[in-house]
């Protein structure tokens, strides 16, 4: 299943990955001065998903068909996943005791509890946030558990069954998505303040069972030629452009919108961004968009929560855009960071480390 010249042709998708990430954290900054600016922000979650099932399958799906290698890669994706989440995890039980002890926010119940579930990579279904010290981490913990999941089936998943998992996720997708009114779901349970039901949690599970198999199967079919046709004149622009129009508030038909965008133009925007090849000044962008991608999604929450908490009361329009500027600038240095001294020897050893039998030429970035 190796592809010729894969890496340089699936660098664009790093790009994407970044954009994205700064994108969800664009989200949050508006929702933290009460501005619904890219509303849709939250869509960037699914594609994060399609494109982990795209790249995994990329480097990992030739060793994982073979079969026997699923706890191998559960291994090496915990690796990989785990340094910076409980980074995230630290870092927003930090910020919750300090703001708790200086009087400007409660601290949640059963902190304790809520640490260990988070570091197990396990949901808090009691009410609220799935991960109250750093809300954006709950995509993590899903695409973990479906990571492993697909390290251990891998060797089962033809195509014909890779497209019914991936159409039955999406009639649940649909089904749910049309009887809530709603599809930003996963990341609260039971949390009326957010519009959130009992089951909200589990919206998430069919957002992630549609995509990543989804991202399998593009895969599948790009590897094999059968997407070739998908191209577009300055695709490098378009792609990032795409999916800031994407994140926009759009009135009306909400619902149908987000599905629209997840079960058509994400998948076709996947498969152009791996049609794409960049070189020189843009591939030296793509690959450090793609590199601080993970760590700017799993710190900025924490972060975000500090600033606005600490915010000053009062304050002008152009000196409260400046102090929001200043979190969004911190977040990215401590991805640099993070990138740097935690995520880069994560990433090193995931990919150092291999099996005796053969595995794809592709190349894994920071899926």
């Amino acid at each position: 299943m190796s592809t010729p010249n894969a890496p340089s042709r699936l660098a664009a998708l790093d790009g994407v990955r970044g954009v994205a990430a700064l994108i969800v954290m664009g989200l949050h900054v508006a929702g933290a001065m009460g501005s619904g600016l890219l509303g849709h922000g939250y869509l960037m979650v699914d594609l994060f998903f399609l494109m982990s099932g795209f790249v995994l399958s990329a480097g990992y799906g030739a060793r994982l068909s073979q079969g026997g290698a699923g706890t191998w890669f559960a291994g090496k994706r915990l690796v990989r996943l785990y340094p910076l989440a409980l980074a995230g995890l630290l870092l927003g039980a930090a910020v919750a005791a300090g703001l708790s002890f200086g009087g400007l926010r409660g601290m949640e119940d059963q902190p304790l509890v809520l640490l260990m579930l988070a570091a197990l990579f396990l949901p808090w279904l009691g009410g609220g946030l799935v991960v109250p010290f750093n809300g954006p981490a709950w995509s993590l913990q899903l695409e973990l558990w479906i990571n492993v999941a697909y390290g251990y089936a891998a060797r089962w998943l033809t195509d014909r069954r890779l497209a019914a998992l991936t159409g039955m996720a999406a009639v649940a997708l649909i089904a749910t998505t049309l009887a809530t009114g709603q599809f930003d779901g996963g990341f609260a349970n039971n949390d009326p303040s957010r519009a959130a039901g009992p089951w909200s949690y589990f919206v998430g599970w069919a957002r992630v069972a549609f995509a990543f198999p989804l991202g399998i199967l593009l895969h599948r079919w790009w590897a094999a030629g059968k997407l070739a046709k998908i191209t577009a004149a300055s695709a490098a622009w378009l792609l990032p452009t795409a999916l800031l129009l994407v994140a926009l508030p759009v009135p009306g038909l909400t619902p149908l919108y987000d599905l629209g965008a997840v079960l058509i133009l994400f998948p076709l925007l996947v498969a152009l961004a791996a049609n794409t090849k960049v070189g020189g000044r843009a591939a030296g962008i793509n690959a450090l968009l793609g590199r601080l991608s993970y760590g700017l999604y799993v710190l900025h929450g924490p972060i975000l929560v500090a600033f606005k908490y600490l915010e000053p009361a009062d304050l002008l329009l152009p000196v409260r855009l400046a102090w929001y500027g200043l979190a969004a600038v911190i977040a990215i240095a401590a991805a640099a960071l993070a990138e740097r001294w935690i995520d880069r020897p994560a990433r090193r050893w995931a990919a150092g480390e291999r099996a005796t039998k053969p595995t794809a030429t592709i190349q894994v970035g920071s899926a």
